[in-house]
């Protein structure tokens, strides 16, 4: 009796703990993991690439990116990341984003040796007054960088056409403006009444210009100690070649020059000429030809003259 009472007592203990181990199974199922992710971009960067991963409700979604070896630098405005793209242009300080300017045209071509057609007739005039009488061919000589590191001449001709002239005097001194597309020349001229002579002292020039293979195309240059182009008061300087070095890279030839700049007649022509050195250095030995020349030709003809004139004395 005691025996089976023992027995039923340990069947139903072992009956109460199987139901509380249910019990505690129950209550382990209820505290699994159920909640909402909110969605949110997480990265993980590798030495070969770099991949993000894109978590939602229940479900991981892996989108890869293309690999870069440049580091990428993220910035976060909120819940948003921003990745910058490889095609993103950037703007360096200083730069602008406009257009450029246009590129000037190329310079003209050179004229024919010997042609005037490019020979050009300006003046400056203080009111009615003249000043400045300018007659020439105008070539603009500039020693420029090229695209290939080196160095090249460049000669442009003025458009006699497309100048216009201004100018004006006062006291001793009188100026020469001549404006064309893309550029200007100034010419200043200083009187010394003691020496009875005037000069060009000053000279300014801009200019834009597209020479072949060119690395730049604005060139400018000013020149304030010249002492060129001298002539008597009154008188006309004439060179059929005068050259003017302003700097060691810009050069102007005046072919056919004629140049007064000094009292001049109300109608603005010329007064006397009065030639340039280098003409009077090529004048010189054609004159000393000449005089050779003419002395030969007397000692010849009257050679001549005593070979013909019959004997004076009459044979025996």
């Amino acid at each position: 009796m005691q025996l089976a009472i023992l027995f039923l007592g340990a069947l139903l203990e072992l009956l109460a703990a199987q139901g509380k181990g249910n019990d505690c199974h129950k209550k382990s199922a209820t505290l699994l993991p159920s909640f909402t992710v909110t969605p949110t971009a997480t990265e993980s960067t590798a030495s070969t690439g770099t991949t993000s991963y894109r978590t939602t409700t229940g479900t991981i979604r892996p989108e890869p990116t293309t690999a870069t070896h440049n580091p990428v630098t993220t910035t976060s405005h909120g819940n948003a990341t921003v990745h910058p793209t490889s095609n993103s242009t950037a703007t360096s300080p200083g730069s602008s984003t406009s257009s450029p300017h246009p590129r000037p045209p190329p310079p003209s071509p050179s004229p024919t040796p010997g042609s005037k057609a490019d020979v050009g007739d300006y003046t400056g005039t203080n009111g009615s007054q003249p000043c400045v009488h300018l007659q020439a061919e105008i070539r603009i000589r500039i020693l420029y960088l090229t695209q290939g590191g080196g160095k090249a001449w460049g000669t442009s001709v003025l458009n006699p056409n497309k100048t216009k002239a201004q100018g004006g005097c006062e006291g001793a001194h009188a100026h020469l403006l001549l404006s064309f597309p893309y550029g200007q020349l100034s010419f200043g001229f200083k009187k010394e009444p003691p020496q009875n002579t005037v000069y060009l002292n000053y000279m300014a020039v801009e200019y834009n210009v597209s020479f072949p293979q060119a690395a730049e195309w604005t060139f400018s240059v000013q020149n304030s100690s010249l002492r060129e182009l001298q002539a008597p008061l009154g008188q006309s300087f004439n060179c059929r070649n005068a050259s003017i070095i302003l700097s060691p890279a810009f050069h102007l030839d005046l072919l056919f020059l004629k140049l007064q700049a000094a009292q001049l007649t109300p109608s603005g022509a010329f007064g006397p000429s009065f030639s340039c050195p280098s003409d009077q250095s090529i004048l010189l030995p054609l004159i000393i030809g000449l005089i050779a020349l003419g002395l030969l030709t007397v000692v010849l003809v009257t050679f001549c003259i005593f070979r013909r004139r019959p004997p004076t004395y009459q044979p025996l």
